[in-house]
């Protein structure tokens, strides 16, 4: 899947093409380059390479599809465990579960709630986080992007979660 959504992500798939190139001309306080492949990502302008999931700009989270749908069923698993009576047995559960359904118990190991999204997609999916950047004056801010070479693990740790979900509370 390519990094892209409505947000202005780019979902052109000859990005590849481009990144030879970079932008040379694009300031330094804009974005970043992907570690990955080398292109120069201007998120905020709409311009960015295929491998980009999500990027941050003053603690708001701006994701693609794959980072979202990780999102909300993170968010799932994180409320229900918190709204556990028992957060020790909650976890000892989660956990058999995780193992009978073999999952890998990373799951449920970085199922705290306190933890954010965003912290645990970029654990679980072995994304690279970019260097970021800060821009100064009355519109500055600083923000960094999160790049996936492949959504494989992002997807598989979503299902995980959404299968831990059903198994506990099979109504959801």
């Amino acid at each position: 899947m390519v990094a892209g959504n409505d947000a202005g992500f780019d979902d052109d798939d000859d990005d590849d093409d481009d990144a030879e190139a970079g932008r040379a001309d694009a300031p330094d306080d804009d974005g970043e380059s992907c570690p990955l492949c080398g292109y120069f990502n201007a998120p905020a302008a709409g311009d960015t390479c295929n491998h980009l999931r999500a990027w941050v700009w003053d603690d708001v989270v701006e994701g693609s599809p794959v980072y979202d749908e990780f999102a909300a069923a993170w968010s799932d698993f994180s409320e229900l465990a918190s709204n556990a009576e028992d957060v020790a047995e909650f976890a000892d559960n989660a956990l058999g579960l995780a193992e009978s359904l073999s999952l890998p118990d990373a799951l449920v190991a970085y199922g705290h709630w306190e933890n954010a999204p965003l912290d645990v997609f970029v654990e679980l999916s072995g994304a690279a986080v970019g260097e970021g950047w800060t821009v100064s004056g009355p519109l500055g801010g600083s923000g960094y992007c999160v790049y996936l070479e492949s959504d494989e693990r992002a997807d598989a740790a979503t299902d995980g979660y959404r299968a831990l979900l059903a198994a506990i509370d099979p109504g959801r």
